[in-house]
């Protein structure tokens, strides 16, 4: 693969290619998981972009990998509720699943998601779930 950037071998390009097909198949529900994995197969420490309504003029979604520094995701700066919200983005739960778990309101979580995401200067839920996954060992639980 030519251009600016880091360079994609071809184990890293098929690795993509599955994690595409995979997402594919998962009928537009995509589990945060799978995202994760599409992530890891770049193995770019870049960010990853799928526009799925390119699928009606390309015949399959549009990946972007954005290459470069990732954002140093910053969390040791989250209070311990944040890294409990976290965690159960990490295991795939939505807003309102979390507000069950954690017998909270769901204005609170979205408000948590959101201090989340502006702490850690991660573009999205898929980019906080990478960050947490990738670095359980460095990062305090919740």
């Amino acid at each position: 693969m030519q251009g600016y950037g880091p360079q994609l071998d071809r184990a890293a390009l098929r690795r993509l290619a599955g994690a595409v097909r995979g997402l594919q198949a998962a009928g537009g529900a995509v589990p945060a998981r799978q995202l994760v994995e599409l992530a890891r197969a770049a193995n770019l420490g870049a960010g990853v972009t799928i526009a799925f309504d390119a699928v009606a003029g390309l015949g399959q979604p549009l990946v972007v990998l954005r290459c470069g520094p990732a954002p140093a995701p910053a969390l040791s700066a989250l209070s311990r509720r944040e890294r409990e919200v976290v965690a159960l983005i990490a295991a795939g739960l939505s807003n309102k699943q979390i507000a069950r778990r954690l017998a909270i309101a769901l204005a609170t979580v979205k408000d948590h998601v959101h201090r989340i995401l502006r702490k850690t200067a991660l573009p999205n839920r898929a980019a906080v779930a990478a960050a947490y996954l990738g670095h359980q060992g460095t990062a305090p639980g919740p």
